[in-house]
Formats: structure tokens, sequence, C-alpha cells
């Protein structure tokens, strides 16, 4: 590790008698951890950096912690198998070819076992996350400034730099997550508009989705695949009927196209709103095993057996210093933890 880290704290997540110790008094547990893109060379999202990725892949490896699949986690989990080491899980949501193509690969080479969650009408270019639409709509827009509608509010955005444009961006999609789906299909074409940009029907250059083919290659390589559901909307702005039709339309699609797709299903955006109990329960009837959200905690097996579809993922750290935090007991026990 090259960034700062007291003597202390770096002596107490490298210890190999305290992760025994918390696992005997609280059970096994696993880091569950969750990658989207790899970084581009606009620097117009983070995304998360090969170089990084190679360094907490070598770091796990000296330290002998135990790679293992989502599905595996949850078949350990269930049947009460014991953990002899600390263990890791990479899973990574939405299904673009940059994914598969520049991330993927090191994860193998490291036998990491990871799964992809793929949007399946992404995977057939019939749509694409309407997340990235505004992302591009954004990015194109050539005007220094633009006054978008938020609801009642009407919120002046500058466009002028880069750091202002990310902003503008994030701000958007976090408001668009709490639209129903016809009201999102309106601010999509409202922000289109303001921006005077046209958003292409298939996903343009630097969009494009990984195809069926590219996924079964690298399924027979050792990547897992699983659903991210039909499209990218989160459960909560669709009606259940939609929302079970979709989970049995993905599956279905998977299963036709994969030889052995994952049985765990990722719920889009998956924060506490953008899901309930209703959707769990829907997830199970769908057919599928376990649900993966985005609920930032260590994922301890008593909890998997408890709720198998309500896993709780970290996003992929900035450093190699959080990286190594976030997969030791130190987070473990800080999950554990009231506050």
């Amino acid at each position: 590790m090259t960034e700062a880290m007291s003597p202390l704290l770096r002596k107490a997540i490298e210890s190999r008698r305290l992760p025994r110790w918390l696992s005997s008094v609280a059970g096994p547990y696993a880091a569950v951890f969750t990658l989207h893109r790899p970084r581009p060379e606009d620097r117009m999202f983070n995304g998360v950096s090969e170089a990084l990725l190679k360094q907490c892949l070598e770091y796990a490896r000296q330290r002998g912690y135990e790679f293992v699949s989502i599905d595996e986690l949850v078949r350990r989990a269930l049947s009460g198998v014991e953990a002899r080491h600390p263990m890791l899980c990479l899973t990574l949501d939405d299904g673009y070819a940059d994914q598969v193509t520049r991330l993927v690969p090191m994860l193998l080479e490291y036998e990491a076992k990871p799964t992809l969650f793929v949007i399946s009408d992404f995977a057939d270019d019939q749509d694409w996350p309407w997340d990235a639409q505004l992302a591009y709509a954004v990015k194109a827009c050539e005007a220094s400034s633009v006054t978008l509608a938020l609801g009642e509010r009407h919120r002046v955005f500058d466009l002028n730099g880069k750091p202002d444009r990310i902003f503008c961006r994030r701000t958007i999609v976090q408001y668009a997550k709490t639209l129903d789906s016809a009201h999102l299909s309106d601010f999509i074409l409202h922000v289109a508009a303001t921006c005077q940009v046209t958003i292409p029907e298939r996903a343009p250059e630097g969009y494009r989705p990984a195809t069926w083919s590219m996924l079964r290659e690298w399924e027979d390589k050792g990547l897992k695949i699983g659903s991210h559901n039909r499209s990218h909307n989160v459960l909560t702005a669709l009606d259940p009927e939609r929302v079970g039709a979709e989970l049995k339309y993905s599956w279905e699609r998977l299963s036709s196209e994969l030889a052995a797709p994952s049985k765990t299903f990722c719920y889009p955006s998956g924060t506490a709103r953008d899901f309930s109990k209703t959707h769990e329960s829907l997830v199970r009837s769908a057919g599928y095993e376990a649900g993966v959200t985005t609920l930032s905690r260590i994922a301890y097996f008593r909890d998997i057996r408890r709720n198998p579809y309500r896993i709780s993922r970290i996003g992929f750290p900035d450093t190699v210093a959080q990286f190594a935090r976030y997969a030791s007991w130190v987070e473990a026990l800080r999950s554990k933890l009231p506050f």
C-alpha cells in the first residue's frame, strides 16, 4: 500500500488473528464489491482505474484472500459452510463492452470469479440505459449553461468546464431516479431538447453494450453473467406487474443466450429507496435465488441466510488503502456497529 496509513491501523488490518476472532464471534462474512465502467480517457466520470484494480487484486492475492463468485457465496451461506479465509466477491453492473474488454480479463487473470450483471434489452441493442442517455445529453451539449426543470424547481447549470458537467449529470441522474417510468421518459426528452441534443435510439460509440457473442466468449473463459433486469429502471418506478414481466423476460433472455447464467439478480441502482419487500418477493417468484443491492455493508453469512434477496455490496474504492480496509475485518466490525 502506497497511501498514508497509521502503523496501528495497518497492523490491525494485516492481523491474521483478528479476522478469525471476529468470524468466530459474529460468523463468516465476505466483502462484495461492485464495479462499474473502466475510467474513460476524457474523465467525464470516475470509473475504475485498471492500474488500481491490478494493485488491489495483487494485494488480495498476497494477503491470502479467497475469491468467490456471488452464486458460490450464496450457496456457502445457505448451506452453513464455514469460511477458512477472508473472502472477496467481485461484481460488475450494466454490461458495457468496455467492462468486458478492459476489466473482466484482469479479473479472470487473478481468478477473481467475477459476475457481470447485464441489462438484457441493452445486450439486445434494443435500448440503452436511461442514465447513460442523460450523461450523453450533458456531454454533447454545446451551450455554456442550461436551465432544467427538476419537478417544480428550475435550476441553472453551468457547463463551462468538466467539473460543471459532471455536477450537472450527477444532479439530474439523482433526480431522475425519483421518477416513474412515464415521467422519466418525459424528463429525458426535456433534457435533450434543452441541451439541443438528439439522443440516438441505439447506444453510440463510447456507450456500446457487450454483445451476446462477447458474453458467451467470456462465459466460456470463466465469467459468470447475471440479470440487471430487462431495463435499467429502478423497480420503484414501475408497477408490480411490469416488474414481474421484466424479471421473467430478462431471465428467459439470459437462459436462451448463455450456458449457465447466474441465479442472482442485481437491483437497478439498488439503494434502499429503489426496491422494497414486494420487489424481493417478485424476484423470488421469478426464479432467482438471491438479489444484490448497493447497501454499503459487509455481507455476513447469517444475514444472507436470513434474507438472500438483500445482499449488501460495497462500491469499489479509490485507493489501495481503502480497498485494504473495506476487505478487512475492520470494515466487517464497522458493519456490525449500530451507527
